[in-house]
């Protein structure tokens, strides 16, 4: 289902299982209330296992289901459009986004309900994109996306800025990601990552990090210019297909312990 916080969220019929993939440790929610098995899409951790209030947070078609970990239950949640698609946390608290870049506030105290956050029809552009994440990147709430359903020579990833000093709040365009880099995975149930000066382990700022198939290796993407690989490619030989299905794709995990320190 996803991959979030270190953590690995596998499902078999109406049973799912969170593992934490360095620390060998599993914990396994209550049976998923759903009738078919091919209803679950997604999952999404907010925190650490370890952490206090830590949920996860399930698409299962028709509606959201929340799950605190440590509990005996679960609890449908949906919007009124129907579900969210990504979860991420900025600044502590919960976001989502719908498969229409719709953005949510998901609230899980003193009980559990989605807010839709208004957003200026003009700064919609974003809708546009057939791939995109939201990224939590420093003190900015991020965009990441392309047009089309491959990434290939010539074609470039976008990025805007979810401005909340506006209301409603403002998507702006972002040309350049200054110190940070961004990690992408090609499945689309891993959430992305940020990483601020990558160039202390040999990285490269204002790149998206993402897996090239035709390559079979990561490559670095630089923002705002076309897709060239990372130096040591043809532009005839980058191809980044992004996947969901029963197969795992390649993807970024960051350990737990380093999630809670972020």
């Amino acid at each position: 289902m996803g991959a979030s916080y270190g953590h690995l969220i596998l499902s078999h019929r109406k049973s799912c299982i969170v593992i934490d993939l360095f620390r060998g440790i599993s914990v396994a929610p209550p049976p998923l209330p759903v009738n078919k098995p091919t209803e679950i899409s997604y999952g999404a951790l907010t925190a650490p296992l370890t952490s206090r209030n830590s949920h996860l947070i399930v698409d299962a078609a028709l509606h959201n289901l929340f799950w605190r970990v440590g509990s005996n239950s679960w609890v449908k949640c949906s919007t009124r459009y129907g579900t969210i698609k990504q979860i991420v946390v900025f600044k502590g608290r919960v976001f989502g986004m719908d498969s229409d870049r719709r953005i949510f506030k998901v609230h899980l105290t003193p009980e559990i309900s989605m807010q839709e956050l208004p957003l200026m029809e003009c700064s919609m552009i974003s809708r546009k994109l057939s791939n995109a994440w939201l990224v939590p990147c420093g003190d900015m709430l991020l965009l990441v996306g392309f047009r089309g359903p491959l990434v290939v020579s010539g074609v470039t990833f976008e990025v805007f800025h979810l401005d909340l000093s506006f209301e409603p709040a403002l998507w702006m365009k972002v040309d350049k990601l200054e110190n940070w880099a961004i990690f992408i995975s090609t499945d689309k149930r891993s959430q992305p990552l940020s990483c601020k000066n990558p160039e202390i382990w040999g990285g490269r700022s204002n790149c998206v990090y993402s897996y090239n198939h035709e390559a079979k290796r990561w490559t670095a993407l630089e923002l705002g210019k076309p897709l060239q690989g990372d130096g040591t490619e043809s532009n005839s030989n980058v191809f980044i297909y992004m996947g969901c299905d029963s197969r795992v794709q390649p993807m970024w995990v960051v350990p737990s312990i380093l999630s809670l320190r972020r």
